[in-house]
């Protein structure tokens, strides 16, 4: 247990860091492990991994072969006992030594076998199986050693009824102990377990410690020495009361808990892979939880706005700006990672989906439902079918960049501008002449052949069509309508679309349905400048960066000519594909016809000439009244001084897509169809309410409907964790049979029950938790209460917690008064290292320190993370991690021995004290003040001043200079106090 920092007694810094090391190494042994290698218990990760990762690739590609039907060279694949005894040539696999396994070897396609025979697996399922032999090739429980069990029948309903965590939220009463010891609820509750165990509490923690625990808790900040003299001096029986809601109060307290909750919806700024592609202005959704967790926004809300905020009919607006709000937190659904140029689009798209569904069920219920991608769940009530239900509101939806309109300038401009072109439509005479007969129709279920079939969706003004921002209108263009330019009224030449009849800057996208790809190759008849048409194909959206192999399906527009171009979808009939029209302003896009093809060659057509109707439009221009010129110079002073718009990645609506069971997981065995709901389990009806569009803002609200059993507990134990170090079930994303039992089960329903009668405040279930007597004990106890009670997991005292790497990179800028503690807005670039190498490096590093800036700011590159956040457990940004690891290992001592950051900012502190204290007992009361909010005792004064005369003696130099109190403000940051909380 760490106690009060060790007395400064070594003579040298060179000493005072081995003595760190030392602790650093011995403690790292400890946790070196990876795993279970000789039979002991797997963990739930591992065993989610095998499930979700590696049994997919043994049933896919070696169980045919190597399975219960086939045993070529004698060896079966199909459970971990056959894999370790063999066939003819030996064990497949020798756990924890992948370099020694004929599997990897053969996977590998090594000198002697290759594996698969008929094409090898692509790099990263290679990848897998090596780490899966690594960690010790975990197995699920009760299928490691005979190969040839009986599948039990997959019965949700016993699975439901069998397990804790599918029971209904019930709000259990405190119970009542022999005397009036508990000042709270939550303390009844932690006290009645200690007494069944015949533990007694430990003692509550000192005020400074108090303050520091709840200050680094609420802000990831160190308090001040100012705050702790208050604390200290205020006798009132709410005093700690006061100084949570001081904090609760705190702009910094979002950047805190905002940073938690980006690590359970795997936050990055860039696509990884291999060029690390940015996505766009992916810092908008970081800024929003910040400003969400602020405001107290409800957790329902909050959950709401992430699956469905674009489809809101009074979205929450932005406090300043007064843009849409709500869409931002729709970004979480497109955070992962992505594939640049997948050979296989369709097996991408499967993988994006499957972490798009793992994300929302870890992040918001706690479950493991991408276990059940290739097969029903194997513990829980969880099927296979319930997991494409899920997927399926993913594939309705699509990427989008959307445009948010502060203060509101874009829509009204687009108001005005509507109602100004249509005063000008009566002044020049002009009616809506219909629909074009140039677009005609629906696209026929099937075509004749050779017979070029024209897009449908244009017949009824475009209402089948998605549309997001202003340029193309409630309704569509047409070749009756007209448009303003600098030389006056002009007739629109193309009969489909135009984005361009109110002006060029408005901006504003246009998305088909999603439609079957039945011929080769798509014509677009199109004008138009600073805008694109793109057909996207089984969702893949990085075309702009790297498009599907072989293929470019997006095109930039640069011609005032109707004109026609082509792609060539051949290698892609019968996939799923949407098409959208993009004008992101200022500019304009003009659709005159879209046709689907056998032939290269685009459809020889008729133009018709616009000459006629551009002679007439003259002559009514110059018969109308004197209000035209005022219209048409008012419609050009409106469009010339809209805004730019602010974009940010967001969800889109699409069409309602249904999809098949994938036997397996593999995309081409499709079984049954599976109608989009939430799980089974939670619902209780296996037929589907009827849904609009993608069904979103349906599962949405069903989500967060009061009979869902998880979303209240998943979210206080993960509050409860980020308090006491522990969530009250252990696995804070695995509620499932393979995660932990609550350690208190009724105390979970309590606060579970207390978040939703509280109106799902975030900020109040901290309050009563941080009120509690188990949140403010010391973290000493008893020689008795450690053996009884040796991981306290009975509350028995304080849990000691080292802090996660941004509160300690935070609090060396906060002690170096280097601190930045401006909010929101772009991203720092992140500090490049000479270590630090490969495609898409940036051009140019960011500051060693950051600009100052707290790191929830600093940039977050998938490929190029912080070392130093790396060092202290940052996790890479892949999928929902709740719950960081903390781990004690050298790399850690030597960031804070050697980081060139860390020498910056002691060196910075050591300035400031100088400068701001005369005596060297003066500067070292205030440097143990700053570092560890408590005072220095007699023992570490005389330390530090001995250690002081040694460092000035080997620099040969005076007490004051700047070196030898850089060294003392380096001793201090490496002691174990500065980076745990007590």
């Amino acid at each position: 247990m760490i106690m009060n920092a060790p007395m400064l007694m070594a003579r040298t810094f060179a000493v005072v860091a081995a003595t760190l090391l030392g602790g650093v190494f011995a403690v790292a042994a400890d946790v070196a492990s990876e795993g279970p290698i000789d039979g002991a218990p797997f963990s739930s990760e591992q065993i989610e991994f095998f499930e979700a990762k590696i049994r997919p690739l043994l049933v896919t590609h070696c169980q045919e072969c190597h399975g219960p039907d086939l045993q070529e060279a004698n060896l079966r694949l199909d459970s971990r006992a056959a894999l370790l005894s063999g066939g003819d040539t030996g064990a497949a696999i020798e756990p924890g030594q992948p370099e020694a396994s004929l599997l990897i070897d053969a996977v590998r396609y090594g000198d002697v076998y290759q594996m698969p025979p008929t094409e090898q697996l692509a790099a990263g399922d290679v990848a897998l199986l090596e780490e899966w032999v690594r960690i010790g090739a975990p197995w699920s429980p009760g299928a490691e050693g005979a190969v040839a069990e009986a599948k039990p029948a997959f019965d949700l309903q016993a699975r439901k009824a069998g397990h804790w965590a599918w029971h209904r939220v019930v709000r259990p009463s405190p119970p009542e102990l022999a005397d009036a010891s508990a000042t709270t609820p939550i303390d009844a509750f932690v006290l009645a377990k200690l007494d069944d165990a015949g533990l007694a509490p430990a003692s509550q923690a000192d005020r400074a410690t108090l303050l520091r625990r709840a200050t680094f808790d609420l802000t990831g900040l160190p308090p001040t020495w100012a705050e702790i003299e208050a604390f200290e001096r205020d006798e009132s029986p709410d005093a700690f009361a006061r100084q949570v809601d001081r904090l609760l109060a705190s702009p910094h307290f979002g950047e805190r808990w905002g940073r938690h909750w980006l690590d359970v919806v795997r936050y990055a700024e860039t696509l990884g892979h291999e060029s690390d592609f940015p996505l766009t202005n992916a810092w908008r959704y970081r800024d929003y939880v910040i400003r969400a967790l602020n405001a107290d926004v409800p957790y329902d809300e909050f959950v709401q706005e992430h699956i469905a905020g674009d489809l809101f009919d009074s979205p929450r607006i932005h406090p300043t700006e007064r843009f849409n709000e709500s869409i931002l937190a729709t970004a979480f659904w497109y955070l992962g990672e992505a594939v640049h140029a997948p050979v296989d689009s369709r097996a991408d798209q499967a993988t994006r989906l499957e972490n798009q569904v793992d994300v929302l069920t870890k992040a918001f219920l706690g479950l493991t439902v991408a276990c059940a991608r290739c097969h029903d769940h194997k513990f829980d009530a969880i099927s296979t079918r319930d997991y494409y239900a899920l997927a399926g509101f993913a594939a309705s939806s699509h990427q989008q960049v959307a445009c948010l309109d502060p203060n509101g300038e874009l829509e009204a401009g687009a108001a005005r501008l509507q109602e100004l072109h249509r005063r000008g439509g009566e002044a020049l005479g002009l009616g809506r002449a219909g629909t074009s007969q140039g677009v005609r129709g629906t696209l026929p279920a099937s075509h004749a052949a050779g017979a070029p079939a024209t897009f449908e969706g244009f017949d009824d003004g475009g209402a089948s069509w998605f549309r997001s921002g202003w340029a193309f209108g409630d309704t569509l263009a047409d070749r009756g309508d007209w448009r303003v330019t600098p030389s006056g009224p002009e007739m629109l030449a193309a009969g489909l679309a135009h984005s361009g009849r109110y002006g060029d800057r408005l901006p504003g996208t246009l998305r088909s349905q999603t439609f079957t790809i039945e011929k080769p190759y798509l014509h677009y008849r199109v004008a138009g400048r600073q805008a694109k048409v793109r057909l996207i194909v089984d969702g893949y959206a990085m075309d702009p960066f790297t498009p599907l192999l072989f293929e470019g399906f997006t095109f930039e527009l640069d011609s005032d000519e109707l004109g026609w171009r082509s792609q060539n979808a051949s290698r892609y009939m019968g996939h799923r594909a949407h098409i959208e029209l993009i004008d992101a302003g200022p500019g304009y896009l003009a659709v005159d016809e879209i046709v689907f093809s056998d032939s290269a060659e685009p459809p020889t057509r008729r133009q018709d000439s616009a000459s006629a109707a551009t002679s007439d439009i003259a002559v009514a221009a110059a018969d109308a009244d004197d209000d035209l010129p005022k219209i048409l110079a008012e419609m050009s002073a409106i469009d010339a001084a809209l805004p730019a718009p602010a974009t940010a990645v967001a969800i889109g609506d699409g069409s309602g897509e249904d999809l098949r069971v994938q036997i397996r997981g593999n995309y081409k065995t499709p079984g049954e169809e599976a109608p989009r709901r939430l799980l089974e389990a939670i619902t209780g009806d296996d037929e589907p309410a009827p849904l609009q569009g993608s069904g979103r803002r349906e599962l949405a609200e069903r989500i967060t409907a009061a009979d869902n059993p998880f979303l209240a507990r998943v979210m206080a134990n993960r509050v409860w964790q980020h308090l006491f170090g522990r969530g009250l079930v252990g696995t804070v994303d695995n509620f499932g049979v393979l995660g932990e039992r609550p350690t208190h089960p009724e105390l979970l329903d309590y606060v579970a029950s207390r978040f939703v009668e509280e109106n799902w405040s975030v900020k109040r279930l901290i309050r009563e938790m941080m009120l509690s007597d188990a949140y403010q004990r010391a973290a000493e106890s008893s020689a008795e209460a450690e053996r009884l009670d040796p991981q306290n997991r009975l509350l028995h005292r304080a849990n000691v917690r080292r802090l996660e790497g941004e509160a300690i990179r935070d609090a060396l800028l906060a002690i170096s008064d280097r601190l930045d503690r401006q909010q929101f807005g772009p991203p720092v670039p992140i500090h490049l290292t000479s270590f630090m190498d490969g495609r898409g490096k940036p051009a140019e590093s960011g500051p060693l320190d950051g600009a100052g800036r707290r790191s929830v700011y600093l940039e977050v590159r998938r490929n190029f993370l912080s070392p130093f956040l790396l060092a202290f457990d940052m996790p890479v940004p892949a999928t929902c991690v709740g719950q960081r690891s903390s781990s004690n290992v050298p790399a850690q001592a030597l960031c804070l021995l050697n980081d060139p950051f860390v020498l910056e900012q002691c060196d910075l502190w050591a300035k400031k004290v100088i400068e701001n204290h005369g005596n060297a007992e003066d500067r070292i009361r205030e440097m143990y003040r700053k570092a560890f909010a408590r005072s220095a005792t007699g023992e570490e004064i005389d330390a530090a001043k001995a250690f002081l005369d040694d460092q000035a003696a080997t620099y040969g130099v005076g007490g004051d200079d700047v070196r030898v109190w850089r060294d003392l403000c380096h001793v201090l940051v490496n002691l174990k106090e500065f980076i745990y909380l007590n």
